[in-house]
């Protein structure tokens, strides 16, 4: 604290006294330059409320189409992805601006969550999560490529993720 003190003390007093005798040797120039640096100023204000502006604008309207909730579930069924159900819940919280995260509010489900990862025009992919009350700290997903219109699945045990078939998959989930 003491620090930033004296760098702010070691940097304005000098700019302070360069200003008193500027002021001292032409008070017309002084005044002049003042309005001059006034007027930049203002103007790199307009710059920054214009930069402030345009980000929120791109953080409220990109990803384009954000629209893959409960509405999308006809899609889904066409591409074998599961479906959302009424007991489904947004933490908005939890989700960003590229990223929807779904918590399924049944706990005996064993479908318990679902990430929406999106581009900025549309989805890019969908990965739900599964567990299994018999298998403690391991967890099952697959996740949708929309681009690739293909599945991939995981396991995951102690934090280590790796990729598994869609066989070893279903046996998981059945279990």
């Amino acid at each position: 604290m003491i620090y930033g003190i004296l760098i702010i003390i070691l940097i304005i007093v000098p700019i302070g006294i360069a200003y008193y005798y500027d002021y001292r040797k032409d008070p017309k120039e002084f005044t002049f330059s003042i309005k001059t640096m006034g007027k930049g100023i203002l103007k790199g204000l307009v710059y920054v409320g214009i930069l402030i502006g345009l980000n929120a604008i791109y953080q409220l309207v990109i990803p384009i189409n954000k629209n893959h909730g409960i509405e999308f579930n006809s899609e889904r069924e066409k591409l074998g992805i599961p479906k959302i159900g009424d007991n489904w819940e947004n933490r908005e919280y939890d989700s960003e601006q590229f990223t929807t995260k779904l918590w399924n509010t049944d706990s005996t489900n064993e479908h318990f969550k679902k990430v929406i990862d999106y581009g900025i025009i549309n989805a890019v992919s969908e990965t739900d999560y599964y567990k299994n009350e018999n298998k403690k700290f391991i967890y099952a997903s697959s996740k949708y490529n929309f681009n690739s219109r293909t599945f991939e699945y995981f396991i995951e045990r102690k934090g280590k993720s790796s990729k598994i078939s869609k066989t070893e998959f279903e046996k998981f989930i059945t279990e």
